[in-house]
């Protein structure tokens, strides 16, 4: 509930200061950050190689 909260106050500021134009860095940021998080695992890492 906590992280929707934050998110959802997150995209209220964008929009209140015209700032959306950083929505989709943050977007790419997050995926990356996901992206990382999977590589750590062993048993994925050959997949995660194959991507880059």
């Amino acid at each position: 509930m906590a992280k929707s909260r934050v998110v959802k106050e997150l995209v209220q500021y964008l929009a209140h200061n015209k700032k959306l134009f950083l929505l989709p860095l943050l977007v790419l940021l997050g995926l990356v950050g996901m992206v990382a998080l999977v590589a750590q695992s062993q048993a994925l890492a050959p997949f995660i190689y194959s991507l880059f």
